[in-house]
């Protein structure tokens, strides 16, 4: 049975299941004592990516995030591509704290990886650690998807310029002052 993407050599969505269920497993019967997390992580406007230059190029920006997650994650972190541009990595004792320390250094890393770059990666990332974000693989990763989200409308709304952001403000004000009083 293959567990690997061809594409970026990372392990694929079977081996993350399969791992995911394992250190659930292992960690219900540790107790609060031993923590996880999980990372899931999405291209921001790769389908721009590829109908703008090409698929090549695409699989290409594919590959180079696979590097980037191998290169600045830990050795025993699980760095798996689950989905045309989707990321997923298991990170075992690594607590929601610590996610937050690390979505912090892959940003910094990954605004270094982009000097230069002809097509700038750009991620969304969101995380979910156990047991606070949910004790089921399904409420983990539901968790960890609402939260890459929300990352991903914030980068949205930091790439529109102020003044448009103002303009629209000011329009839902106006509208909300002309809308009828709600009786109690």
């Amino acid at each position: 049975m293959a567990y690997r993407d061809p594409l970026t050599g990372l392990w694929n969505r079977r081996y993350f299941e399969e791992r995911l269920n394992e250190e659930l497993s292992r960690s219900q019967r540790a107790g609060l004592s031993r923590r996880f997390s999980v990372m899931v992580l999405d291209l921001n406007d790769f389908k721009s990516t590829n109908d703008r230059h090409g698929h090549v190029v695409g699989d290409t920006v594919l590959k180079d995030v696979g590097e980037f997650l191998i290169t600045h994650l830990r050795h025993h972190d699980v760095a798996c591509r689950t989905g045309g541009d989707e990321f997923t990595v298991l990170l075992p004792d690594l607590s929601a704290e610590d996610c937050g320390h690390l979505i912090d250094r892959l940003r910094r890393a990954l605004e270094a990886a982009n000097a230069g770059r002809r097509i700038p990666i750009a991620l969304s990332i969101g995380t979910a650690s156990w047991p606070q974000a949910g004790d089921t693989v399904d409420g983990l990763l539901s968790r960890a998807d609402e939260a890459m989200y929300a990352d991903k409308h914030r980068q949205r709304v930091k790439r529109v310029p102020a003044t448009a952001r103002r303009e629209v403000a000011r329009r839902n004000a106006a509208r909300r002052s002309r809308a009828p009083a709600q009786q109690a």
